[in-house]
C-alpha cells in the first residue's frame, strides 16, 4: 500500500500540553464525529499534522456486552503516529467503568466521556448533552472511569442544555473535585447541535475556572482560527472536527503564528490530494472492500468540496460503482485545476477574515473562499447544523443548491 510522508508546519514554542501522563505535541486535535473518524481517517489526520485523534463515539453498552461491531472499533492501528484517545457514551457508572477497562487494555492513551453528544439516540439513553442536566450522575460516571483505570481521563462538555442552563462552568468543577485530566468545551448548548455560532467567550472563562488543560472546539475551519482561539481565549490546545472533511491539510497549515492570508506555508499541489485520497479510499477498501458505492462517494464528495466544478464530478459519480472508477474520474479533474492556476492551498485552506467574520445561515457556519485568482467566490461550504451521525451538506457555487446526498 502507498504510504503518505507529511511534515506539518512546527507550531511556535509555548508551554508543552501535558494531559496526565500524555504528552500532546501539536495542540490541535481530531474531534470524535460519528460515522468519520474510522481507523484510516485518524492515521491520515495523524500523518498531516493533528497531535491528538479521536474515535467516534463508543457505546459503553456495547462493549461490556461484547458487541462485534462495536468492540472492531477498538482495532488497535499500529502504524497511528501519535496517542490515540477512545470516547466513551453512556449513563451506568459500572458500565462505563468496564468499558473502559476493556479500551485501555486495547492501547487507549486517553479515555474520554461524551458529555456533549445532542443527537436523540444518544440522550434518550440518558447519556451524551443530556449528562449536563444530570451533573451528580456526570461526577459519579467520572470518578468511577478514573478509579477503573491508569490512563487519562477526560470529558467533553456543552455549555449546557440550553440557554437558560448555561452551567458548564458548575460541571467543570464538579469533574474536576472528581478527578478528570482534561476538558473539552464545544462552546454551544446542546439545544444548539451545530447550529448558530459558537460562542468562545465562554472557553476563556473554562479556562480561568478549571487547573487542567481545556481544549477548545466550535467554528474552527480554517487554519488562521487555530491561534485566534488561542490566544482569545487561552485554552491549551484547539480541536477540529467538520472542519477535517475531505482537508486533513488544515492539520498541517496550522501555526500558532500563521502566515498572512495570501502566502502559502507549505507547497501543496494536486498530486497531494490525489496521493491522500487514494491513499483514503484505498484503507477504506482494505478494511471492508464490499462497501455500497454511496460510502465511497461520500468521502470523495468532501474531498471534492471547494474544488471547481465538483457538482458536475459528483453528478457523473452518481453512474460509478468502484472506487477505483470514481477515483480516476478525480485525477482526469487536476489537470484543467492546474491550467487554471488554482493552488491546493488557495482552494481547501485560505479564507478571508476571522471568527467575527463568518457568515452564518440557517443550516450552519457559511465560509466562501476567494483565490488570489479571482475576485469571485470559489467555493461556499455550508458546515452542517445536523447531528452527528450526518453527513455535513455542500453548497455548490455553480447551481446554489444543497446537495444532500453526499
Amino acid at each position: 500500500m502507498n504510504t503518505l510522508v507529511e511534515n506539518p508546519l512546527p507550531v511556535s514554542p509555548r508551554k508543552q500540553l501535558r494531559i496526565g501522563s500524555v504528552i500532546v505535541n501539536r495542540p490541535v486535535i481530531l474531534a470524535p464525529m460519528a460515522g468519520v473518524t474510522d481507523r484510516w481517517y485518524r492515521r491520515i489526520m495523524a500523518q498531516h499534522g493533528a497531535g491528538l485523534v479521536t474515535t467516534e463515539m463508543i457505546s459503553a453498552e456495547g462493549l461490556v456486552r461484547h458487541n462485534r461491531m462495536t468492540l472492531k472499533m477498538l482495532a488497535p492501528d499500529p502504524a497511528l503516529s501519535v496517542p490515540l484517545v477512545v470516547q466513551l457514551f453512556g449513563a451506568q457508572p459500572q458500565s462505563m467503568g468496564e468499558a473502559a477497562r476493556i479500551v485501555e487494555q486495547n492501547g487507549a492513551a486517553i479515555i474520554d466521556i461524551n458529555a456533549g453528544c445532542p443527537v436523540r439516540k444518544v440522550a434518550r439513553q440518558n447519556a451524551g448533552a443530556t449528562l449536563m442536566r444530570q451533573l451528580e450522575l456526570l461526577y459519579h460516571l467520572v470518578e468511577t472511569v478514573k478509579h477503573a483505570v491508569n490512563v487519562p481521563v477526560t470529558v467533553k462538555l456543552r455549555l449546557g442544555w440550553d440557554e437558560s442552563s448555561m452551567n458548564v462552568l458548575t460541571a467543570a468543577q464538579q469533574i474536576v473535585d472528581a478527578g478528570v485530566d482534561a476538558i473539552t468545551l464545544h462552546a454551544r448548548t446542546a439545544a444548539q447541535g451545530y447550529g448558530g455560532k459558537a460562542d468562545w467567550s465562554w472557553i476563556r472563562r473554562l479556562k480561568a475556572t478549571v487547573p487542567v488543560p481545556v481544549i477548545g472546539n466550535g467554528d474552527v475551519t480554517h487554519p488562521e482560527l487555530v491561534p485566534h482561539m488561542i490566544k482569545t481565549t487561552g485554552c491549551d490546545a484547539v480541536m477540529i472536527g467538520r472542519g477535517s472533511l475531505g482537508n486533513p491539510w488544515i492539520f498541517g497549515e496550522i501555526s500558532t503564528n500563521p502566515a498572512p492570508l495570501g502566502k502559502t506555508k507549505t507547497h501543496l499541489g494536486w498530486g497531494d490530494f490525489l496521493a491522500t485520497l487514494r491513499l483514503h479510499l484505498e484503507g477504506m477498501h482494505e478494511d471492508r472492500p464490499n462497501r455500497p458505492p454511496g460510502a465511497w462517494r461520500k468521502v470523495i464528495g468532501w474531498y471534492l468540496n471547494g474544488c471547481p466544478g465538483a457538482a458536475r464530478l459528483r453528478e457523473q459519480l452518481m453512474g460509478l460503482s468502484s472506487w477505483e472508477a470514481m477515483f480516476e474520474l478525480c485525477r482526469s479533474a487536476t489537470p484543467e485545476w492546474e491550467d487554471r492556476g488554482l493552488s491546493l492551498v488557495t482552494v481547501k485552506l485560505r479564507l478571508p477574515g476571522g471568527h467575527e467574520d463568518h457568515q452564518r445561515s440557517r443550516l450552519g457556519l457559511a465560509l466562501i473562499h476567494r483565490t488570489q485568482h479571482s475576485s469571485k467566490p470559489l467555493r461556499t461550504s455550508v458546515v452542517h447544523g445536523g447531528n452527528a451521525d450526518s453527513t455535513p451538506p455542500v453548497t455548490e457555487p455553480e447551481t446554489g443548491k444543497t446537495d444532500w446526498r453526499l
